[in-house]
């Protein structure tokens, strides 16, 4: 969903990123002459990226190439199934690494360019690639980023999220979120009570259906609040560094029109010399990911259920 956009030139790419001065509510007098200016670019600051290489090395057995049938796909297309199988594993390494928490590095002896993840850009705190890291003025606001417990996220929660994001920008957007499976069920799982007294909550919940339809549907795709909509895209590549159940609580509000994958090297299948022990070759993509603004994004990051 991310656009595919300029091709980075150096290992560190950059891009511009401006605001808006706040509303001026004084008046002029008529004759008053114009006599104090201010710069327009004064807000204005430059962000970078990194770009990172990843890289899949498929390799067949002489014999099962030229001899195996393996599960019917023919003679000697083993190495032709390997490679179809390595590019579409390096597609997941790449949103993998897109939407991870790491920071980006700086390549330098045994360690190489990585590029910043989503968690990472998404974030209020600096981050540790000091040449990278985003700008206090233009670094996401605390209140955009939930941190609350699976289980104990409410519509109340989601309404402030979104509520935060429309502080920055002034549009009521449709956001992407990609949501890890437990979030996704989280969002299906908000109850509508009734009380039968001041602390007394009924557990059922709530809705309507046609007495006559046979099917029942137990799902959220689309969360609408007062200040923007959340289009619930789940994933399994959210948090792949952290542990398993961090993957599954993760979140991201995402302005897809401001996401950017920068791509060198779009993923590539090289083949090299049989020296006689097989076919094999390299499956590889150079790319860096480009968040226009971290000021228009948010983060649900639950650290327990």
């Amino acid at each position: 969903m991310a656009r595919k956009s300029k091709d980075p030139t150096n290992p560190l790419f950059s891009w511009l990123v401006d605001n808006l001065e706040e509303p001026v509510l004084t008046g002029v007098l008529s004759n008053a002459d114009a006599t104090t200016f201010s710069n327009p670019a004064a807000g204005r600051q430059r962000l970078y990226g990194r770009i990172q290489k990843l890289r899949r090395l498929p390799k067949i057995d002489d014999l099962a190439e030229s001899v195996s049938d393996v599960a019917g796909i023919g003679r000697k297309r083993e190495m032709a199934r390997a490679v179809t199988k390595s590019l579409q594993e390096i597609a997941r390494d790449l949103e993998s690494v897109f939407c991870s928490d790491r920071d980006s590095t700086e390549q330098s002896g045994v360690t190489p360019f990585t590029t910043r993840g989503l968690g990472s850009w998404i974030s209020n705190s600096v981050q540790s690639d000091s040449a990278t890291a985003v700008p206090a003025a233009y670094r996401t606001p605390a209140a955009s980023i939930s941190t609350t417990g699976t289980n104990s996220i409410t519509d109340s929660t989601i309404q402030a999220l979104l509520q935060s994001l429309y502080e920055q920008t002034g549009k009521v957007k449709s956001y992407t979120l990609l949501c890890g499976p437990t979030l996704k069920r989280r969002f299906t799982g908000f109850q509508q009570t009734q009380f039968g007294s001041a602390n007394t909550g009924s557990s059922v919940r709530l809705f309507n259906q046609d007495s006559a339809d046979a099917s029942y549907y137990a799902k959220v795709d689309l969360f609408v609040g007062d200040f923007g909509e959340l289009v619930l895209t789940p994933s399994l590549f959210l948090a792949k560094d952290q542990v398993a159940a961090s993957q599954l609580r993760r979140g991201y509000i995402l302005d897809m029109d401001a996401v950017h994958i920068r791509y060198n090297r779009r993923p590539r299948y090289m083949p090299l010399d049989d020296e006689g022990g097989g076919p094999r070759g390299i499956v590889d993509t150079i790319a860096g990911l480009q968040v226009d603004n971290p000021l228009m994004f948010g983060k649900i990051a639950s650290t327990a259920d």
